[in-house]
């Protein structure tokens, strides 16, 4: 495949079952899905189709002229960075390519796909959320001129209330709630007469 035998073009709701196998083929839908529902086919299509519906999002694919396979994609959504002097940029949530098709073009052409999206819409800067982890992508991204923003560590809430030592704290708010919704206010005395 060479550079020039590629075409950027917006997704569209026969594009599912494809972009769901280049997220399979990334590893991206074992953080997909719901409780239980990790990584099940049927949601990350239910989540593709939302994407594909929602006017807020554009999804961006790659596809090889000469065998018409959707070789890579990219999820764009205008979004705001800073609070006190916020700035319009256009973030790139997920640039996938499929793995035999890398350093052949692939995100390059949806990158250029969406600085054009970015010109039309006046906006002056693209982010793109890459993995700390993904050394190869990183250093593409660093390559094109993309500087580090922002360092952003997640953590689950239940691991953060253990870690700070609040668990008992909330479950005393979990308990005064259950006796607010039973008529039971904290610090009365119930049954007695006046």
């Amino acid at each position: 495949m060479s550079r020039g035998n590629l075409r950027v073009r917006p997704a569209v709701l026969s594009d599912v079952n494809d972009l769901i196998s280049l997220t399979v083929e990334n590893g991206v839908t074992e953080h997909v899905g719901r409780r239980g529902r990790k990584g099940d086919p049927s949601s990350v299509a239910d989540r593709f189709r939302s994407l594909l519906s929602d006017l807020d999002r554009l999804v961006l694919v790659a596809v090889d002229e000469a065998s018409e396979q959707l070789v890579g994609f990219a999820v764009l959504l205008e979004e705001h960075i800073g609070v006190l002097v916020p700035t319009t940029t256009l973030y790139i949530s997920h640039l996938l390519v499929a793995p035999p098709f890398r350093r052949r073009g692939a995100g390059r052409a949806l990158l250029t796909g969406a600085v054009r999206h970015a010109e039309d819409r006046e906006i002056t800067h693209v982010v793109v959320g890459v993995q700390a982890g993904s050394r190869d992508a990183n250093r593409y991204l660093a390559r094109l001129g993309f500087a580090p923003l922002v360092v952003r560590r997640i953590a689950s809430v239940a691991a953060l209330r253990r870690s700070l030592g609040i668990a008992d704290t909330m479950d005393r708010v979990a308990l005064r709630r259950r006796r607010t919704v039973r008529g039971v206010m904290p610090g009365r005395v119930v049954g007695r007469g006046a």
